[in-house]
């Protein structure tokens, strides 16, 4: 069994290496992540139960298996509500779909960690149950990404509220793939986050535990 397990690891890797990943910076953001390419960047709109209206900076790259989008929504006048939006963040994501986990996530250790949400959905047009507010935020995650979360594709999402900013780092498996629920891509990209300057100084996202 021992070859086997070689080869699949092998495998893993290769997928991961094939691409050449590079550090994408934004420092008037105030965070960084890896692309496995070039990615395009667009300006959307972030609306809510909370929030009225405010700009959302997209940054997206799409292969062949995976969608990766790092979405960053200005809410400088609300720095003292980071609990509260995280938290309808959090509940928008998971009306997408099957949720298949939730964890504490965290950037930069010690006295200077941000802390957030990893989440990991199975999107779903018809949420089982029809639950109320799926169509709402399939419209909502659309217009904050410029991308939509099909059928049968698992979502990975690291989520922040920092310094007056919240953080969507995203990596949509895609369906039909093989194994695309399984790609470690969109890990990666997802946990490649890492913020710049100010008093959360650097630090890469710590995998969810």
């Amino acid at each position: 069994m021992r070859p086997i397990v070689f080869v699949a690891t092998v495998l893993i890797a290769s997928t991961l290496t094939a691409a050449t990943w590079k550090e994408y910076r934004q420092p008037e953001l105030g965070f960084l992540v890896e692309f496995p390419g070039d990615p395009a960047a667009s300006m959307g709109r972030y609306h809510t139960g909370l929030v009225q209206s405010a700009t959302a900076h997209i940054f997206s790259f799409k292969d062949d298996q995976t969608l990766y989008v790092a979405t960053v929504v200005d809410l400088l006048d609300r720095k003292e509500e980071g609990a509260t939006l995280l938290g309808e963040a959090e509940s928008n994501l998971t009306m997408l779909g099957e949720v298949a986990s939730i964890s504490i996530s965290r950037v930069t250790p010690g006295a200077a960690a941000v802390y957030g949400q990893f989440i990991t959905i199975d999107c779903r047009s018809g949420r089982a149950g029809g639950q109320r507010g799926a169509d709402t935020s399939r419209t909502w995650f659309k217009d904050m990404t410029g991308a939509e979360c099909p059928d049968r594709s698992r979502l990975v999402a690291n989520v922040f509220f920092t310094r007056g900013r919240l953080y969507f780092i995203q990596g949509i498996n895609l369906p039909g793939a093989e194994d695309s629920l399984l790609s470690p891509a969109a890990m990666r990209f997802a946990n490649s986050l890492s913020f710049l300057g100010g008093n959360a100084g650097r630090g890469a996202a710590n995998p969810p535990r």
